[in-house]
């Protein structure tokens, strides 16, 4: 079953039924096509959380809300620390002694 951004989905774990807004593409984890998982929201709780494909039933409606809009720093990551904290503290011992000294015998 093809799942895309914005489609309502039944989702269970087997006991608990819910409804769930489909807020991103598919994040795949292995070459499995069963073990990729989306960003979603929970129509029953208002909660945002991570709906894997093998929890998803059944797609209720195709386009319910494409254009939800949500914000999480999730998706904000700024990755320019990690850039900064390379620069400044990267090392890189040698291996071997440099010979500095021209003395040759």
């Amino acid at each position: 079953m093809k799942v895309e951004k914005g489609d309502l989905v039944l989702i269970s774990d087997g006991t608990t039924t819910s409804t769930c807004i489909i807020l991103t593409d598919e994040f795949v984890i292995c070459s499995n096509k069963n073990r990729g998982f989306y960003y979603s929201v929970c129509l029953e709780s208002g909660v945002y959380g991570i709906v894997y494909n093998n929890e998803i039933t059944s797609v209720a409606c195709k386009g319910f809300a494409p254009d939800y809009e949500f914000k999480s720093e999730l998706f904000e990551t700024d990755y320019s620390y990690y850039a900064e904290m390379y620069r400044h503290f990267a090392y890189f011992p040698s291996f071997w002694e440099e010979d500095s000294s021209d003395d040759e015998d």
